[in-house]
């Protein structure tokens, strides 16, 4: 424990949330020490992630991930531990540490299943800490979390089954990525499609987890990576991280033929294995899963808003076609991100090119709009 913090209330720097499009502003909050089974954590670094975009937006109230107004946004974090609170045994004072708000307790009937990677001992949607409070205040205010991580904040209070202790050789302002985004976009073809070599895989979305959907269908040597575009910019950087192929949605309307018609005439009128939707868009989840082939498989990545519905006839399913999805690529979050950060450190991994900047905190609401504007990938907060 720190001793001149260690036991204290900590005034600090955050980036907070007042409510759906509101400008975040950067204020000195108070964060309060951890209680039992809690973490209080310096933050190195957090990268933004369409999420956190997304909540600015109020987009994704009544989702799996509830949101309450004002927050501290961020879950895409490293930092060091500051101090611990009482039982907690997997990290202590000193350590480097990413943040995960895929709980992983490791004990609970989930944690146990192999066939789920979600947690029962903390939930994805923590708007508070396990007693009911928070532990951040703004002029006596309660501040609410997201995700139960808030790492848009100089300091942040979070459940030990939410974070895991990493390799200190790691690059902090990269690998904070492996939080969220490369897990969710990278298992969703390597975990949840496992696409064979010579395969077919076409990927609707070509941010940050669509290009890293790119990244693991070539690295499963997957013959033909169909990039699902509206915007040609991104063709460029999408064929140098694998795309063999690209379908301009733009384009289709012109010549009137579908998203599916278009994908057909590249593979020989069959479709494809895997169709990948990182997009978030109900729509597009329709057009991916009419594009495959009749014993092909559809993994829904994106984060829909709660009022998207999807129809489709569910005939299309009797060839044999499976509609899933996947949170967190799948992966048991504990488990699997200190590897993945350890095979970065040793080069088996690049995630250079999906890093367009890092800025200060006081510049958080431009970094927003940016993402927002689709001019950026991953900006990284530098604290």
């Amino acid at each position: 424990m720190n001793s001149e913090t260690g036991g204290k209330v900590i005034k600090c720097r955050a980036a907070i949330c007042w409510a759906p499009t509101k400008p975040l502003t950067v204020e000195e909050i108070e964060v309060e020490p951890p209680r039992a089974g809690e973490v209080r954590i310096k933050v190195i670094a957090n990268s933004i992630c369409h999420s956190d975009v997304f909540v600015y937006d109020g987009q994704l109230s009544g989702t799996m991930i509830a949101t309450k107004y004002p927050c501290i946004l961020g879950h895409e974090a490293t930092g060091l531990v500051e101090s611990v609170g009482d039982g907690v045994t997997s990290v202590a004072p000193g350590d480097y540490v990413i943040t995960m708000f895929n709980a992983s307790c490791q004990e609970c009937v989930f944690c146990k299943n192999p066939k789920t990677n979600l947690c029962v001992a903390r939930p994805i949607d923590e708007v508070i800490m396990a007693d009911g409070t928070s532990r951040f205040k703004f002029n006596g205010q309660t501040i609410y979390y997201f995700g139960g991580i808030s790492s848009l904040s100089e300091y942040t209070v979070i459940s030990e089954f939410k974070m895991a202790k990493i390799n200190p050789n790691a690059r902090m302002d990269r690998v904070c990525i492996f939080a969220c985004g490369f897990p969710t976009g990278y298992g969703s073809v390597a975990k949840i499609a496992q696409a064979e070599p010579d395969s077919s895989v076409a990927i609707w979305g070509l941010g940050t987890l669509g290009l890293l959907a790119v990244c693991a269908a070539r690295k499963c040597k997957a013959k033909t990576i169909i990039g699902i575009v509206r915007n040609e910019r991104k063709i460029e950087l999408a064929k140098k991280m694998g795309c063999t192929h690209f379908v301009n949605t733009v384009k289709c309307k012109e010549e009137s033929k579908t998203v599916a018609d278009a994908i057909k005439e590249l593979t020989g009128g069959i479709g494809v294995d895997y169709a990948i939707e990182c997009v978030g868009n109900a729509a597009c989840v329709r057009e991916a899963l009419e594009s495959t082939a009749p014993w092909g498989t559809t993994v829904v990545a994106g984060i829909c808003s709660a009022n998207d519905k999807l129809e489709i006839n569910p005939n299309q399913l009797l060839s044999g076609k499976k509609l899933t999805g996947t949170f967190f690529g799948g992966y048991k979050s504990k488990q699997s991100i200190p590897q993945m950060i350890d095979d970065y450190v040793d080069g088996k991994l690049d995630i250079e090119a999906l890093f367009t900047g890092s800025v200060q905190l006081n510049e958080v609401d431009a970094a927003f709009q940016l993402l927002k504007q689709g001019k950026a990938l991953r900006t990284v907060i530098v604290f």
